[in-house]
């Protein structure tokens, strides 16, 4: 008794491992066992390409610094730059000091476009929270700048090598701007600041960051929420006050 077995069957057995074997199966019938694939290389993450950062950069004054992040090719991000955005509410030709830094994460397109950081609902919530700490969008109150200039493409995250190449610049506007205090806002915004001194602080979640006073180019640092976040999650408000409020105790009132 010979057992014959269909095209269907033998692949069955194949599939459950069992090779089958079967004399004088004319080739037009013979089952071609499929060759496995060669696995796909897993997809290479982004890799920032650096160069030099414009010469002189620590010296300059707020208009150079100013010029200077507009035409700055220190990273890939200005291969899709529209046009940089350096900072909120303060003036390129105020050069007097500020008492509160803001920081909040790069640009997206639409703050890219009007050259402002906190457009729209963002900026409403901002503005009100200023108000409550009894402040104004004005130089010597308030200054608000992102933590780079340029905004990144929709498709991916900011990379740690441009954050740091674009440290340099926040660096300098911390230098000029004599900040009584910055709050860092966001989660880039934060991973930046707090990743000059500690790299391994920067990988912590928000919620073990809040509550302390951190340091940056000398200065106490607060970290709270972004303005967007605090409009997805309303319940994170009344953190995001525990933090300014902490953050005003840090200035020198007058």
């Amino acid at each position: 008794m010979t057992l014959e077995l269909d095209t269907r069957q033998r692949a069955m057995l194949l599939a459950m491992g069992i090779k089958v074997w079967q004399a004088n199966v004319p080739a037009s019938q013979r089952l071609v066992t499929p060759t496995t694939a060669a696995p796909t290389a897993p997809p290479t993450a982004d890799v920032a390409t650096l160069k030099a950062l414009p010469h002189g950069l620590g010296e300059m004054d707020w208009v150079a610094l100013a010029d200077a992040a507009a035409q700055c090719q220190a990273c890939d991000l200005c291969e899709t730059r529209q046009r940089s955005v350096f900072a909120s509410g303060r003036p390129l030709d105020a050069p007097t000091h500020t008492q509160w830094l803001f920081i909040t994460d790069p640009p997206h397109a639409e703050e890219e476009s009007a050259g402002q950081l906190l457009l729209h609902s963002d900026g409403e919530l901002f503005v009100a929270m200023l108000q409550a700490l009894g402040l104004a969008l004005e130089p010597t109150q308030v200054c608000v700048v992102p933590v780079l200039k340029c905004r990144v493409p929709d498709t991916r995250n900011p990379l740690p090598e441009e954050l740091q190449q674009c440290r340099a610049f926040l660096e300098r506007q911390v230098a000029l701007l004599q900040p009584q205090v910055i709050v860092a806002m966001g989660r880039w915004a934060i991973q930046s600041v707090l990743s000059a001194n500690t790299p391994a602080l920067a990988q912590q979640p928000l919620g073990k960051l809040r509550g302390q006073v951190h340091r940056f180019a000398n200065t106490p640092v607060v970290v709270t929420y972004h303005p967007s976040s605090l409009l997805r999650t309303p319940l994170d408000k009344a953190k995001a006050w525990a933090d300014l409020c902490l953050a005003h105790s840090l200035t020198r009132r007058p």
